[in-house]
């Protein structure tokens, strides 16, 4: 098969002018490189009318896959559904169901999302939402799709016999497609992974001691890792324009669970051979390092991809508190999210 191209198109009004950098479209670079596409920069397009011509530019252009983030809320503004509805050929509502199906497993409000996917000629377009998290769980959703999409696009899949009573078409939006629901998380398959191997969790607790991401990074270390990612969380001295002198952090007594859990979970994302994660509690300093974590994959676009999943999820999902106290002698609790 000759190389898969792609687009990512960021609908952000505030990103386009400035006000905070694209959060979604470098996950869906990351994302897309890790499975094989050719795939550049984003485009960042304010909301509305604009998207709709850069779409049609990255159709014109022949792209094998455009994906869209941002702007498929309620929002008046929020028109990019509108824009796709505008420039493709015909829907394919099963992809947006999925979606929607894998948002709503850990965030109600994905159901929200007016996101839709179809086809222009022969390019897939997907619309996905514009928070981190709900891209991340699009992506999920997506990784085994998207090959089989391309190359019914271009009449060259060989739709091979399967035994439907056992494992359905490979084209069936059914729960063994992408996550499923366990509780409130999205838990992946080993079989997602082009390797079909999954990775170790080296560590992953919380503690009341000094954390530190070199030791992270090193323990993670393996001879076939092409990439090593680590992050430190580091306590900052302002929130908001006040000035911050600590933070404590306190956790429920299923904080460690969950911690494995998204730890679990990031160890079987694509090339990805080892993790570890750990988050401190307690009194912290400014400056003291509040998550440490590393991966590493065989990629560095894997590795990439695999720890910003894993900081987004823990912040996400680990029942963690933190108290800031500020200059003034007053203090505020805020979830870690």
């Amino acid at each position: 098969m000759t190389a898969r191209t792609a687009h990512v198109i960021t609908a952000s009004t505030r990103a386009a002018n400035g006000v905070y950098p694209d959060r979604g479209g470098p996950i869906v670079v990351a994302e897309l490189s890790a499975l094989g596409f050719t795939v550049g920069e984003p485009t960042v397009v304010a909301d509305g009318p604009d998207v709709e011509q850069v779409l049609r530019d990255a159709v014109a252009a022949g792209y094998d896959v455009v994906i869209t983030t941002g702007g498929t809320g309620l929002n008046p503004t929020d028109t990019t559904p509108e824009a796709t509805r505008a420039v493709i050929d015909a829907e394919v509502p099963g992809i947006a169901e999925a979606l929607r199906a894998a948002g709503r497993a850990s965030v109600p409000t994905a159901a929200l999302s007016r996101g839709i996917a179809g086809r222009a000629g022969a390019t897939l377009v997907v619309n996905l939402p514009g928070s981190p998290g709900g891209v991340r769980d699009g992506m999920a959703v997506l990784a085994p799709l998207l090959s089989h999409a391309v190359e019914q696009l271009h009449g060259t899949s060989d739709h091979p016999a399967h035994d439907h009573s056992t494992s359905g078409d490979p084209c069936d939006m059914s729960p063994g497609i992408g996550p499923i629901s366990h509780g409130s998380r999205a838990v992946g398959h080993a079989h997602d992974r082009p390797d079909g191997v999954v990775g170790d969790v080296l560590r992953a607790t919380v503690t009341d001691e000094a954390v530190s991401v070199a030791e992270h990074e090193e323990l993670v270390s393996r001879a076939a890792a092409g990439a090593v990612v680590g992050f430190g969380g580091a306590v900052r001295d302002h929130d908001h324009g006040r000035t911050v002198t600590l933070l404590e952090y306190t956790a429920h007594p299923d904080a460690a669970a969950v911690l494995a859990e998204v730890a679990a979970d990031a160890a079987q994302r694509p090339g990805v051979l080892a993790v570890a994660v750990t988050h401190r509690l307690g009194e912290l300093k400014i400056g003291d390092v509040a998550l440490a974590c590393a991966v590493s994959a065989a990629h560095r676009a894997e590795a990439f991809a695999a720890c910003g999943y894993l900081v987004d999820e823990v912040k996400r999902r680990i029942p963690v508190w933190k108290r800031q106290v500020f200059d003034d002698g007053t203090d505020e609790w805020v979830n870690c999210a």
